[in-house]
């Protein structure tokens, strides 16, 4: 964890020092290699992590390993923040804070990663000095991709002081801050091991099978396809057994007692847990915990499932529940919970008996580990990946039919619960107000709703829509007005973003629909979504392809070319902002603006060939067009080095797994920029669009010249094809589309390197895509990625 917190401080420009304990039985005179050994260890572990803890490899040379014995008080005095993250004992960190504190600069802000322990109780042995600038700095794991951080301030800590770590964490590291009280397990560990407490209870109680238990606390509640017992598995069962321990021995089942929990009796480890403890069954670190990985006897992957009455393992089952069968069909994911719990059958009990509880318990901790709903509801949606946090799921099957249900259970209501009610009637919720001006109830002495306020430097898409109105809406995407003459085109698909035909009227009609307006400068598109566009609508390009509609397939690209040609040579700046899965078409709106402003959680390439054609809206045009702007910057300067690296990319279908490896891919310019908190992006690119209409915008030459390979170069490319076929790298279809992009990117394989027009590539590419939709193969694999999910490699 500490190495891995180490990483995304590299990946955010931080150099760092990670320092770990000295192996034992390594003599003080032995070389830094072996003193170092354990810290060099898990450096070389994250350059094998999957998921990679670094967007860059190269980021790992920004640590200097070390130990804690020769390098601590030299390197904590260097160091203007000290996160230290040991094993979760009091006294080791009292001891190891100890040092730091005599080392520290005035100034530095000392931390711990505790996910439990009371920071007061760390700070009580320090200097007053130092325990004003000690904060618990919860990360969740990995560091890297999950969003939340719990700032914890102690009663000793400096107020200045949470603020300035609670900035530079929302700013530079781009996470979701929650300062929490200190109190056992913080916010998200204390909630969320409450939910899984009462899921061990509820799948005890009714007998459900793990693949029970994970359907219906999977999507179904919007949450992870990891549900419970898979989580489980990815966390360790140890560390769960540890965490469910600290608690007990923090809290106490007593009513009269301060630290009183209501879910006290339940804080022990399920039987059958500990005996998978005892048989080192904990999960993914040792291959095998709730599922375990195998191979049958033909040696194909196969998962288990463990059966939690003999603990054995079994084959894994699809798991049928019939009273869900067809809620889970609902899209919309409130009516769908409330549907779910309402239930009359089996996963309406099981829904019942775990979330009612949990929203009661989650009701009875406000005033006691933080403040308001919506702390608790940020941390269980920023730190496990929940759509709703439990606030918002108690809105979504209503706080009244909530508590009636608790009573049916003989549960007592929540009095915060019972005080909303008292004070707003039947339809009382948790949250109040509009998008634009968000509240949320906040129970005591001056009971009532209270604003929820918008982080300065954030733009919320849906409040802009509430309180503006929008200029132009197609099914699948908006035109709205951000302000200050910027707007925003902002895709809004029913599953996944994907260039369908809401997308593609807006982005052929955006400058009409603007000048009719008038009064705008620039534009972003972008959006707010989990992924920023996966591609081309394929069930439209299928059924063209099946049906033979050849020239209408040919008008449909011709005007998604176009379409994008406008907004790279349009009458003002356009600034995309991709995140997430930025995909085939994707990736090619993206690559058309006049600058692109990413989310560095961006995975971004032309995967055209996955499903059996290539790309088509001007992403090999801008292979070459890049290739040929950064040769010319240099005197006879070579674009082939970087149209190679261009058709290894999108011959092989990369994803870039970062906005920092999609730069060195070259779907990012040197100058596009790369923002760390997702809720930021689309300021950060309003803020660039106006920076460029500022500067004075003129759109570039349409007919710009660009230059290309030819055959003598691009015959290279029709090799390397060749190449991997024999080598079986590549399948005789894979071979035929590499040529086909080749030919493309030499510029129709012209007989000596030549410049050519954007719009000579886009009439290959067009050609290309449209004669390899008439390959029965390159419709097999539509057909199988629509079925499956999954590319065929035939």
């Amino acid at each position: 964890m500490g190495a891995q917190i180490a990483a995304h401080l590299a990946n955010a420009g931080i150099r760092t020092f990670l320092l770990d304990i000295v192996p034992r039985g390594v003599p003080a005179d032995a070389p830094a290699s072996k003193r170092n050994a354990m810290a060099l260890g898990a450096m070389k572990m994250m350059g094998k992590a999957k998921p990679a803890p670094f967007m860059n490899k190269a980021y790992a040379a920004r640590i200097t390993p070390g130990n804690l014995d020769d390098d601590l008080e030299r390197a904590v005095a260097l160091s203007d923040l000290v996160i230290e993250a040991v094993i979760e004992r009091l006294d080791i960190k009292q001891s190891l804070f100890t040092r730091v504190a005599a080392a520290a600069k005035a100034g530095a802000i000392l931390t711990s990663n505790t996910s439990g322990i009371a920071i007061a109780s760390i700070a009580e042995g320090m200097p007053e000095d130092a325990r004003k600038r000690l904060v618990g700095m919860h990360f969740f794991n990995p560091p890297r991709y999950m969003h939340l951080l719990e700032v914890v301030p102690s009663s000793f800590t400096d107020p200045e002081v949470t603020a300035e770590l609670a900035r530079f964490s929302d700013r530079v590291l781009g996470k979701g801050v929650v300062v929490c009280r200190d109190t056992p397990n913080f916010i998200g560990n204390r909630v969320g091991i409450a939910e899984m407490l009462l899921t061990f209870k509820a799948t005890a109680d009714g007998g459900y099978s793990i693949e029970e238990v994970d359907f219906l606390n999977g999507p179904l509640m919007g949450r992870p396809k990891t549900g419970s017992y898979r989580l489980g598995d990815m966390v360790g069962l140890d560390i769960v057994g540890h965490v469910v321990g600290n608690l007990r021995e923090a809290l106490s089942g007593d009513p009269e007692s301060p630290n009183y929990d209501e879910l006290y009796d339940l804080m022990v480890v399920p039987e059958s847990l500990q005996k998978m403890y005892e048989r080192k069954m904990l999960g993914d670190k040792t291959k095998g915990g709730f599922y375990k990985k195998t191979r049958n006897a033909e040696g194909k992957r196969e998962i288990l499932a463990l059966d939690l009455e003999t603990l054995e393992y079994r084959a894994k089952v699809k798991p049928r529940v019939a009273d869900m069968k067809d809620i889970r069909k609902t899209w919309d994911i409130r009516e769908r919970v409330a549907e779910a719990l309402r239930a009359e059958g089996r996963g309406g009990a099981f829904l019942r008996s775990v979330y009612l509880p949990l929203f009661n318990y989650s009701a009875n901790r406000l005033g006691e580990i933080c403040e308001t709903a919506r702390e608790i509801d940020d941390a269980m949606c920023w730190g496990y990946g929940w759509q709703l946090g439990p606030f918002e799921l108690w809105d979504a099957v209503g706080v009244k039919w909530g508590v009636e249900q608790l009573e049916k259970m003989g549960i007592k209501p929540a009095a915060s619960a019972l005080a909303l009610l008292e004070q707003h009637g039947d339809k009382a919720t948790w949250y109040s107000g509009s998008a634009s001006e968000p509240k949320t109830y906040v129970p005591g002495e001056d009971a009532g709703y209270r604003d929820v306020p918008t982080p300065e430097g954030v733009i919320i898409l849906k409040a802009v829509k509430d309180r503006t109105p929008v200029i132009h809406n197609t099914f699948t995407a908006s035109l709205i007005d951000l302000g200050d003459g910027i707007a925003c085109v902002e895709f809004h698909g029913p599953k996944i973003n994907v260039i369908d035909a809401g997308v593609s009227e807006m982005l052929a009609t955006v400058w009409d629909q603007l000048e009719k307006r008038g009064g705008f400068r620039g534009l972003v598109i972008g959006d707010q979504s989990d992924n920023f566009c996966a591609g081309a609508n394929l069930y439209q390009v299928l059924d063209a392809a099946e049906n033979g509609q050849w020239d209408e397939l040919t008008a449909a690209i011709h005007q998604l070319q176009q379409s994008l040609m406008n907004l790279r040579h349009g009458p003002m700046p356009v600034v995309t902002a991709p995140h997430g899965l930025t995909l085939g078409g994707g990736a090619e709106i993206a690559m058309h603006g006049a600058a692109i402003e990413a989310h560095a959680e961006l995975y971004m390439g032309l995967v055209e060939i996955g499903v059996g054609v290539l790309p088509a809206g001007g992403g090999l045009k801008e292979i070459c067009r890049r290739a040929s702007a950064w040769a010319s910057q240099v005197p006879d300067g070579d674009p082939y080095p970087f149209v190679r690296r261009g058709f290894e990319n999108a011959a092989a279908g990369k994803v870039a797994t970062s906005a920092d490896e999609a730069r060195l891919n070259g779907w990012l310019a040197p100058g596009d920029r790369i923002t760390f908190h997702k809720n930021r992006v689309i300021a950060s690119a309003k803020a660039r669009a106006i920076s460029l209409a500022e500067a004075g915008w003129t759109p570039p030459d349409r007919d710009e010249p660009i230059h290309v390979i030819g055959a003598p170069r691009g015959s290279s490319f029709m090799l390397g094809a060749q190449l991997f076929e024999w080598g079986g790298y590549a399948s005789a279809h894979d071979k035929l589309i590499g040529r086909k992009i080749a030919h493309v990117l030499s510029g129709g394989m012209t007989p000596t390197a030549t410049t050519v027009t954007a719009q000579h590539l886009l009439d290959l590419e067009r050609e290309a895509f449209v004669s390899l939709c008439g390959e029965e193969k390159t419709r097999a694999r539509m057909q199988h990625m629509l079925t499956t999910n999954k590319p065929l490699r035939n």
